[in-house]
């Protein structure tokens, strides 16, 4: 998926989401920092993309679909187009891009692995919310590891979008309070 495809989906599926929680309950503003999050990446996107920024806006489109089904996932927004399964697979950007591109890929990669040394579980074992670590978790261990083999196979944009994704469920799970954080606090929005 190039940058124009991740931003056409991403926009195709926020259309019509909406928070679960109904508004003065506990979770309502959970579901409100999910919106707000997505929105948020849409628009730095955006801007990044207007500068002619591809690699950033690239990320940025990824890490807001991440937020979108971490959100899906936890039952705090629906859409009437939750998606699908992401594709990573992304096309090789233009020559001008490839050494930001290859950059900013080494940098991620490294920054999901640091996340993911740095979050304990906060729920008790046992609980739904522990579940719901773990799962978050899982995805995140997932993306990591695709996009360590999308790499090895020079598909760095691929690589880019599986760890912006990655890494943006570890932030969702961390604002949603799923998480501790025991080292690297700098790493998380909260």
């Amino acid at each position: 998926m190039n940058p124009s495809d991740c931003r056409y989906d991403l926009i195709r599926r926020n259309n019509g989401t909406r928070t679960i929680p109904e508004e003065g309950t506990i979770l309502y503003s959970s579901a409100a920092a999910f919106r707000e999050m997505i929105d948020a990446y849409l628009a730095d996107g955006d801007g990044f993309l207007a500068k002619n920024d591809i690699v950033n806006a690239y990320a940025s489109y990824w890490y807001a679909l991440g937020w979108m089904d971490a959100g899906f996932s936890l039952g705090l927004i629906s859409s009437p187009d939750p998606g699908t399964k992401p594709d990573f697979a992304g096309r090789t950007m233009t020559a001008p891009e490839t050494g930001r591109l290859h950059e900013k890929t080494t940098r991620y990669r490294s920054l999901l692995g640091q996340a993911l040394e740095s979050l304990d579980a906060a729920p008790e074992m046992g609980s739904s919310l522990f579940f719901a670590a773990k799962r978050i978790c899982g995805v995140a261990k997932s993306c990591h590891h695709q996009g360590i083999s999308l790499e090895e196979h020079g598909k760095m944009a691929g690589a880019l979008g599986a760890y912006s994704y990655g890494f943006a469920w570890l932030d969702a799970g961390v604002r949603f309070g799923v998480f501790r954080i025991i080292k690297n606090r700098g790493l998380f929005t909260i």
